[in-house]
Order: C-alpha cells, then sequence, then structure tokens
C-alpha cells in the first residue's frame, strides 16, 4: 500500500513537473514572440520616421529653389527638377488624362472650325522667364475661333518644338496663346523648320533678355505677331493642357500645319538649349483636322 501510494506521489509529481515546465515554455515562446513583434514594430517605426523626414525636408528643398515666379516653385526641364518630376508638385501634371504636348498622327477626325486671326503691331514688350523667351501681346489683338472671340495674352517659343509630327519635332515652335472672355484658353502653335533668316525673329532675339527677367518694354519697337503666322491656316487640333507646371487642362490647341523658317544661327542663338516637355499619351483623345 505505501508503494502504491509513493508510485502515485511520483506520477503526479511527474505530471507536475511536466506542466512547470511546459508552462515555462510557452511563457519563453510568448515572450519571445513579444520580442519579435517589438523589433518589427520599432522597425517599421524606424522607417516612417524616415519617411516623414524625407517628405518634411521637400517643402525646404523647394523652397530654396524658387526664383521669384510668384507662389508657385521653381522647376526646369532637367535633373532633380525636370519633367519626370514636375508630377511630385504639380499632381496634374502626373495624374492628368489630356496633358500636352502630344504627338500627332492619323488617322484623324474633320475639323470644321474657321480660325480667322486679326493680330495688330504693337510695342514689344518682352522677357525672360526663366523657361522660355515671351513676348506679351499688346491689347487689340484677337483671334476669331468658330466664330468665338479670343484675345492674344502672349506667344512663346519652345526648342525643340514640343509638338510631334508623326514623330518628329521641328526646330522650334511658337505658342501663341488666347483667351476668351468667358476664361477659354486657346493655343495656336505655329512650327519652326530650319531655313531662311527671319526678320521679327530677329527683332525679337536682338531685343531678347538672355537671362531671368521682368517684362521689358522696348519703346522704340513694334512688333505684329502676324508676321510670325504662315499664309494657310491648315491645322491640327485636340484637347490638352498647359504644357508647363501647373499642367492645367482645358485647353484647345490648333497646330498650324504649314510651317515658318527661322535660320540656323536663329535656332542656336535662343537662350534656351532646350525646353521642351517630352509628348504625353493620348489617352483615347480625337485629333482634329481641316
Amino acid at each position: 500500500m505505501k508503494s502504491m501510494l509513493r508510485l502515485l506521489i511520483e506520477i503526479f509529481g511527474a505530471v507536475l513537473l511536466s506542466v512547470a515546465v511546459t508552462l515555462a515554455t510557452v511563457k519563453i515562446m510568448q515572450v519571445r514572440g513579444l520580442e519579435k513583434e517589438l523589433k518589427a514594430t520599432q522597425k517599421m517605426l524606424q522607417a516612417t520616421n524616415e519617411k516623414l523626414a524625407e517628405l518634411e525636408s521637400k517643402p525646404e528643398k523647394v523652397s530654396s529653389a524658387q526664383k521669384g515666379h510668384g507662389s508657385l516653385p521653381h522647376w526646369g526641364y532637367e535633373g532633380d527638377l525636370g519633367p519626370e518630376k514636375w508630377g511630385d508638385v504639380f499632381p496634374t501634371c502626373g495624374t492628368g488624362k489630356q496633358q500636352s504636348p502630344i504627338d500627332i498622327r492619323g488617322p484623324f477626325d474633320k475639323a470644321s472650325y474657321e480660325i480667322i486671326p486679326e493680330y495688330r503691331a504693337g510695342t514689344l514688350k518682352i522677357l525672360n522667364n526663366g523657361h522660355t523667351i515671351q513676348v506679351n501681346a499688346s491689347p487689340g489683338s484677337k483671334t476669331s475661333i468658330n466664330g468665338e472671340s479670343f484675345d492674344l495674352l502672349q506667344f512663346h517659343f519652345h526648342r525643340p518644338s514640343e509638338e510631334h509630327i508623326e514623330g518628329k519635332p521641328s526646330a522650334m515652335v511658337a505658342h501663341f496663346v488666347h483667351k476668351s472672355a468667358g476664361g477659354k484658353l486657346a493655343v495656336i502653335g505655329v512650327l519652326f523648320n530650319e531655313g531662311s533668316e527671319n526678320s521679327v525673329i530677329k527683332t525679337i532675339w536682338d531685343n531678347a533678355p538672355r537671362t531671368e527677367t521682368p517684362e521689358k518694354v522696348v519703346s522704340e519697337m513694334t512688333v505684329n505677331p502676324g508676321a510670325l503666322l504662315p499664309k494657310r491656316f491648315h491645322y491640327y487640333s485636340f484637347e490638352g493642357s498647359l504644357t508647363t507646371p501647373p499642367c492645367t487642362e482645358g485647353v484647345t490647341f490648333y497646330i498650324l500645319k504649314m510651317p515658318m523658317e527661322m535660320s540656323r544661327a536663329q535656332i542656336e542663338s535662343f537662350p534656351f538649349k532646350s525646353n521642351a516637355r517630352p509628348v504625353q499619351p493620348l489617352n483615347g483623345r480625337r485629333i482634329l483636322a481641316n
């Protein structure tokens, strides 16, 4: 009887020891699991903090790069401020579905709008805005598009042309920017090929600041924007956007088919070696032609 009792006590003791060992093992595993989770959480928090620090530093970098263009951060055509980075600061540049410029390719839908420019000569008002040479139009220059009147605000230049025709750019393009009384924007694009010297371009280039400046009024010089237009007004048309930040959409483009000319020397003397945004996806847009 005593031996049986001793056996039971030994068995009971063994069971208790086994339970204690099991509980201790579970406890250790739980602690290790918690430690693992804690390390993972700490690692995630560290990564988050690093990302926040990076985001916090961006406005400071942008601010230090501002060069007097109103409230807009500075941007450019190459490097960290180039077109592929515009969307980081100007969302529409990266997410917009009707962005300009485009590669103009057929087939085309039929265009029926009539374009009738009525430009007037005015005092030369010119500036270098850090991205292009721009001529501000004098009051009175207008264009009638499908019977609606648009005031000419300014025209400026891109090298090479931003718009491509069947995959190929021209040497340069002039964009004539218009606005209607209702706020619609319309841009007439004139392509330039290398050829003869252009007398109007000579006047503009001779007075164009080589570095960034406010508007300069050259009182002794007049320019008629109409002298930069071709004789025929056959065009390609599409819905697009500003080709520079903030890349606002809702701009109708009319790219004239007949190019103008300027000399190689005039092309090379343009203050910007390259200031053209790459062509953007069409995203199902129709291109009209007449």
